[in-house]
């Protein structure tokens, strides 16, 4: 029998995550991420915070992230940290004996019907991943299920795509010309404090490359993005990565990211504008799947985004889902 529990309000959900180790599905499941995006940009996205977990004795407590939205005269209920994260799923908490069990489905459909009832809210979610807990449970209580977005990923445990990332033939002939101005390396802050003393590097990289342009979309603006990213590499449970790429002292590309279960999870990166036709972006990829790999890497996950540079690149894709579910009664 399941016990259904909500932690309401952004105080609420982070004494829950205090109090609890999560065992994340995706670097956005973690305490870490959900914590800093709860206390940095949660009130600028207009969202109350909502943590439903489900307990029985036999399985794992699962946690469902959400977050209550007023529409108009409409409530809706969306995955927490919605725009922000590139994957929704559940998390598991405290007591971890009984990971690797099959998840609670039921007790995730149940739990979620009645968050949805008490709030008499729409559900919207999208990007949850194919065939996860949290899809399987939604679609028990009969959403509507569509496509979200395609992701991609690069097989690091396959040799050949290695090879073809990092030595195909038009990176390696930008990689000579660059060469004879100097040296590039690549570095990677891997750890909160060296995260944070390199990030200011980063943001003004990013914000250089986009300043003007109408198609960037949330920008580092020195007020709420600048802090959540801040907020997040903090967080140790984050495992946030910051890869640079350097022509000897010059910063040439970075990417944000998060390592995870043997998965590099790309989140954004910036590169200076004034190399763009060295491709600095693609030397910074092909850098780091070598060295990832090396490392024993068995992913490069891309995430979601359909863009030219991923269908340039060895990898597959897959679609994340979305689903809704009309408001019921209110009880």
């Amino acid at each position: 029998m399941s016990t259904v529990g909500f932690a309401y309000g952004a105080q609420a959900a982070t004494e829950f995550l205090d109090a609890h180790r999560l065992s994340a599905r995706t670097p956005f499941q973690t305490c870490g991420w959900w914590r800093a995006w709860i206390r940095e940009a949660a009130e600028s996205e207009g969202a109350t915070p909502v943590l439903v977990h489900t307990m029985r004795p036999d399985r794992p407590t699962l946690v469902v992230g959400l977050q209550l939205h007023q529409d108009g005269g409409t409530a809706l209920l969306r995955p927490l940290s919605w725009p922000w994260a590139d994957y929704h799923e559940v998390a598991e908490a405290g007591d971890t004996s009984h990971l690797g069990a099959e998840p609670d489905i039921g007790g995730v459909a149940k739990a979620i019907d009645r968050c949805q009832r008490e709030f008499g809210a729409r559900l919207e979610l999208c990007n949850l991943i194919a065939d996860g807990p949290l899809l399987r449970a939604v679609s028990e209580l009969g959403a509507v299920l569509q496509p979200s977005d395609t992701v991609f990923r690069l097989d690091l445990t396959d040799p050949d795509v290695v090879r073809r990332v990092s030595e195909r033939r038009g990176i390696q002939r930008k990689r000579r010309r660059i060469e004879r101005l100097g040296k590039l390396r690549l570095t990677c802050a891997d750890s909160p404090e060296r995260v944070a003393a390199r990030l200011p590097a980063f943001i003004d990289l990013h914000a250089r490359q986009w300043r003007d342009r109408p198609d960037v979309v949330a920008p580092f603006d020195g007020d709420v993005v600048d802090r959540t990213y801040a907020a997040v590499a903090a967080e140790p449970s984050s495992a946030a990565r910051l890869h640079e790429l350097w022509l000897d002292e010059t910063l040439l590309a970075g990417w944000f990211g998060f390592w995870r279960d043997r998965t590099y999870y790309t989140y954004r990166a910036a590169y200076d504008a004034g190399h763009a036709r060295d491709s600095p972006g693609h030397l910074l990829t092909a850098a780091m799947v070598s060295a990832l790999a090396a490392q024993g890497a068995d992913t490069f996950d891309l995430t979601r985004g359909d863009y030219a540079y991923k269908r340039e690149l060895p990898s597959s894709r897959a679609l994340t889902m979305s689903a809704s579910l009309e408001r019921p009664c209110r009880v």
